[in-house]
């Protein structure tokens, strides 16, 4: 395993609170083209800021201290050890510090969950249900005393220790050490009766959208309407695209652009073929419009991408950065 430096810790205030815009949505920056990230933040956040949904989904273990949190309409208070699941359908912030509190500091973990799953819906996506089923009061915050936090840590410092994901042995790791976190989550939450039935009823939905998953995986360099996948499974293109959202937290159109981006990335990494015969060998009308998109899924141009992808320098960090000694 690659050898790790210490840990920069940053203020909350001065990374996530720049990230969230005008219509409350916090946007991460990836760095890098394998869309996972790993930061330290000193949690002394001063002033409020609007509950806001993030783009991707978030892993958090408050590692010293204790921070007021709020999600959709509840608060609580997550003290040491806690550990978050951030999901990208619910709104959420952590609290101001009160006048002689002292800041907290929280490991987070963020990725895209085109990372594990990134093709028709299959096992893969039992993965990520953890991050679909937060409807009761502060279930996305699972108290020390359950002990995932340990395992969660452990995991979570193998990947920093990989990225940026620079070859294909560091990027597999990555992705295991993700899908562990991922089984940890999904073992703690199946042992709650309503999340076991929530899961099953998940199933059941994209049992549902089987078929038309299956055709997108054959058919993705073609033209694909709504309506015809939504005939696919015998639904009204109404109920197709309402079910679609609530199973996989996309529209069927982001869905689809987000899997033809992901065979993109994969001809753009291996092979020197333009980017003109990729966006359309992938079901892009025009290069123009695949680097709108794939700027849009990745963050960078498929140029970027290309020239990045073998050669990936670790991103510098802003200058609101804070050492901090290992918490005793």
């Amino acid at each position: 395993m690659p050898t790790q430096s210490e840990p920069i810790w940053e203020r909350v205030d001065s990374l996530v609170d720049r990230q969230i815009n005008v219509e409350q949505f916090h946007i991460w920056p990836f760095a890098h083209p394998y869309p996972i990230d790993v930061r330290f933040l000193l949690m002394d956040r001063r002033h409020e800021v609007p509950k806001h949904r993030p783009d991707h989904l978030e892993v958090v273990v408050l590692e010293f201290g204790e921070l007021g949190y709020e999600v959709e309409d509840r608060r609580c208070l997550v003290q040491k050890n806690d550990v978050i699941v951030v999901g990208d359908r619910i709104r959420h912030r952590s609290l101001p510090l009160g006048a002689s509190q002292q800041a907290a500091r929280a490991v987070v973990l963020c990725f895209l969950p085109q990372l594990v799953h990134s093709g028709p819906l299959g096992d893969d996506m039992q993965y990520l249900m953890p991050f679909m089923l937060q409807d009761a009061s502060c279930a996305n915050v699972i108290p020390a005393k359950a002990g995932r936090w340990r395992e969660i840590s452990d995991f979570i410092q193998r990947i920093r220790a990989e990225l940026p994901g620079t070859s294909q042995r560091s990027r597999l790791a990555i992705k295991t050490y993700l899908k562990m976190i991922l089984l940890n989550l999904v073992n703690h939450y199946a042992a709650f009766g309503e999340a076991r039935d929530a899961l099953r009823r998940q199933q059941i939905s994209a049992d549902r959208l089987k078929p038309a998953l299956d055709f997108l995986q054959k058919h993705y360099p073609e033209p694909i309407r709504v309506d015809e996948a939504a005939r696919l499974c015998a639904m009204s293109a109404c109920c197709f695209m309402h079910l679609f959202k609530e199973v996989t937290g996309q529209s069927f159109v982001a869905y689809l652009n987000g899997f033809r981006v992901a065979q993109a990335q994969q001809l753009l990494a291996v092979t020197d073929r333009s980017i003109a015969d990729i966006s359309l060998d992938t079901g892009f009308c025009n290069q123009s419009y695949f680097g709108v998109i794939f700027r849009r899924v990745t963050g960078m141009s498929p140029l970027a991408y290309r020239l990045n992808h073998g050669s990936i320098q670790t991103a510098v960090s802003p200058p609101s950065t804070v050492k901090m000694p290992p918490t005793q």
